[in-house]
């Protein structure tokens, strides 16, 4: 079986060899390496629930054949984000109402707790570097770019856990957000815009005054507010009113 380098162009640095936009992948982490990049295509949304998942341009993509691309849905299947077919094709897992109403509570609790640890422990660097994605994030409201705000934000929630130092608790809440895929959570209104807005500045006000209390009532509805998003997306894709499918779509 003949694994091939990948030519990565993904919206991500290249490793290894910087500048050539070329990153070699050794033979035995293909499968690997295709499940990250495929997560991460799930995670931004351009591969979006229920779409049919195009192999053929994936492998021209990255320049790899059938099978390691296959090893690596198959991982994708295990974690529940990809449904495999029985005519050998897959599609991206649909995120229902009963998963979301079983997640978000669990996913509530777990980042109202990183935040509370979080409040105990956190220095001066890690304050300067959220509030450096606080400016990034009212940057991404003046442009209306929902995308890169949702990522921005989602990247805080990420530091605040790597701040808290609990590594099955961030390991629990990445898994769980991930099968909940945050994406699918747009659609903001401006009201909406301007209330998310608020809850960050709140968010980042109980971090700098080392109040766990405050963060955990804040980040406890937010995710609420998130999960109503999620529900509202839903919706909209069943009325047919979401957004054009991505190319990545068969």
């Amino acid at each position: 079986m003949e694994y091939e380098k990948i030519e990565s162009k993904l919206e991500m640095p290249p490793v290894g060899l910087a500048g050539s936009g070329r990153r070699a992948i050794e033979r035995q982490a293909l499968p690997d390496e295709l499940a990250a990049r495929l997560r991460d295509m799930i995670i931004r949304g351009e591969l979006r629930p229920g779409s049919r998942i195009n192999t053929p341009l994936l492998c021209s993509r990255f320049g790899v054949s059938r099978t390691p691309l296959r090893e690596a849905l198959k991982m994708l299947a295990t974690e529940g984000l990809v449904q495999l077919l029985p005519n050998r094709s897959a599609v991206v897992q649909r995120v229902t109402d009963d998963v979301i109403n079983e997640i978000i509570p669990i996913v509530a609790t777990l980042a109202a707790l990183a935040g509370r640890i979080a409040c105990a422990r956190i220095d001066d660097n890690a304050l300067t570097e959220l509030n450096a994605m606080h400016e990034t994030l009212l940057h991404h409201l003046d442009q209306r770019d929902e995308r890169s705000y949702m990522e921005v934000e989602n990247a805080f929630l990420a530091t605040v856990f790597t701040v808290a130092g609990n590594k099955t608790l961030k390991k629990c809440y990445e898994t769980l957000t991930m099968k909940l895929q945050w994406q699918s959570a747009s659609h903001h209104g401006l009201a909406e815009w301007r209330q998310t807005v608020e809850v960050q500045k709140h968010l980042l006000h109980a971090l700098q005054v080392r109040d766990g209390e405050l963060w955990s009532l804040v980040a406890y509805r937010h995710v609420l507010h998130r999960a109503a998003l999620l529900f509202r997306g839903s919706d909209l894709r069943a009325s047919g009113k979401a957004s054009i499918a991505s190319k990545w779509d068969k």
